[in-house]
């Protein structure tokens, strides 16, 4: 089994930058177990488990979640929907072909990354006032903002050398465009496919910044109920909360490392 961090055998510039990665990994999971025992304690503010070990809060929190959750899951399946329709042809364009304007089409995919969340959102209310009780703001901001990762994620997947020589000689064996495309292109690209499409989907879920100004009272999506739920409920119910929202965010974030993580979003 190939180890996790290898050895550095005497460099010191691995040894340190092994120390700064165990370093961040215990800083970022260490508020895990806290966010447990504050979801189970019965009396938090009296201390760990003061009163005893209760499911009560984690059974508020589900009950207070669940519309959240589903509308969530419901708008992140329409967000790959829409990632993917746009998406693959977009980064098959661009990894394929060499044209005019080909620099500024990539410039403007990736413009949402450099621009506040704030100010998308804003352009879209000014822009399209009457959509947004509807929804439809929400999800075009969602779409805006997470389709420059999966066209980033699917460009050098497109652009491997290897894949153009298969398809080439499927093309010379008489394999039309869609024959070619179902049988070679997307099987080459499987794995890069589905780590940009679990990406897509928990960018969306945990999508906050660009949300906010868009969520109407009909339209609310879970990270949105979080920060409600930690303004005005028990810090119990909230941390309940939060540990449910992790079940549904944490086994993506697993498998697109699984799938090769390191490398989603190399464009």
């Amino acid at each position: 089994m190939k180890p996790l961090f290898p050895r550095s055998q005497g460099d010191p510039v691995l040894a340190i930058g092994r120390g700064f990665t165990w370093a961040a990994a215990i800083l970022c999971l260490a508020p895990l177990p806290l966010l447990l025992l504050v979801a189970t304690t019965a009396n938090w503010p009296l201390g760990v488990w003061a009163g005893g070990i209760t499911g009560k809060w984690l059974q508020e929190g589900w009950e207070t979640v669940r519309p959240y959750a589903f509308f969530s899951l419901r708008l992140a399946g329409l967000v790959l929907g829409i990632n993917l329709a746009v998406g693959l042809p977009a980064a098959w364009l661009i990894a394929r072909r060499r044209f005019v304007g080909r620099q500024v089409l990539m410039a403007l995919i990736n413009l949402p990354l450099a621009i506040p969340g704030i100010a998308i959102a804003l352009a879209l209310i000014l822009a399209y006032p009457a959509a947004r009780a509807s929804g439809i703001l929400l999800l075009l901001g969602q779409v805006i903002y997470t389709l420059p990762f999966l066209v980033a994620t699917l460009v050098p997947a497109l652009a491997q050398g290897a894949l153009l020589e298969r398809e080439a000689v499927a093309r010379t064996l008489g394999a039309t465009f869609l024959q070619r495309l179902w049988h070679v292109t997307l099987p080459s690209i499987r794995s890069a496919l589905l780590a940009a499409l679990l990406l897509v989907f928990t960018l969306s879920m945990g999508e906050f910044n660009v949300s906010f100004f868009l969520f109407t009272p009909l339209n609310k999506t879970l990270p949105i109920e979080l920060y409600s739920a930690y303004i005005t409920n028990r810090v119990e119910v909230a941390a309940a909360m939060t540990a449910l929202f992790l079940l549904f965010v944490v086994p993506a974030a697993i498998a697109i490392e699984r799938l090769g993580g390191s490398k989603v979003g190399q464009a």
